[in-house]
Order: structure tokens, then C-alpha cells, then sequence
């Protein structure tokens, strides 16, 4: 398994298309319809129920909101930021940015 002192950021790899997805979701207030999900993991190749299966329902869940609707939610985002960064997808917030 892939850990921290080897470069990698630690727990599983979600793969390139997987960090994409993990922004995606993040960018949305990281609970997003499972419908709209499942949309978005077919344009990168793979699909939901998958996915949270490959990463752990302890980084990424399906639930369902207090009126039913079914949702993905993204539980670990310090996991996912890292992921993200280490595939060159995280941007920093404008008070990140230092000057060369």
C-alpha cells in the first residue's frame, strides 16, 4: 500500500479520473444528488457505486437526506485535497498563492 513517505499522500489512490471527480464534488459543498454524480462519473470512465467502493465509505458515502433523496457525500476532504494536489488539480485559495 501506497503511504506518505513514498511521496503518496496516504489511504487509497483514486486514480487521476477519481481526483477529478473528488473536485468536482468538493466544489459543490461535497454532498451532491446521486443522480448528478453518477452523470458525472460516467464522463470520467467509471461509476459511483464503484468508486465509493474502491475508496471506503469512511472517505466517500451514499446517504439520503432527511427527505429521502439519495446523495453522495464526501466525508474525508483532507484526504481528497491531498489526492487532488497530488495530481496537480487542487488551486489554491488566493491567500495561498506565494511569489517566486
Amino acid at each position: 500500500m501506497l503511504d506518505q513517505y513514498d511521496g503518496y499522500p496516504k489511504g487509497p489512490d483514486p486514480s487521476f479520473e477519481g481526483a477529478v471527480f473528488l473536485g468536482w464534488l468538493k466544489k459543490r459543498g461535497a454532498m451532491v444528488r446521486a443522480k448528478d454524480c453518477e452523470r458525472k462519473c460516467q464522463e470520467n470512465g467509471f461509476t459511483a457505486k464503484d468508486f465509493i467502493k474502491q475508496v471506503g465509505e469512511e472517505k466517500v458515502l451514499i446517504g439520503l437526506t432527511g427527505n429521502g433523496n439519495k446523495v453522495i457525500k464526501l466525508v474525508d476532504t483532507v484526504w481528497a485535497d491531498q489526492w487532488m494536489t497530488y495530481y496537480d488539480l487542487e488551486v489554491p485559495h488566493h491567500r495561498h498563492w506565494k511569489p517566486l
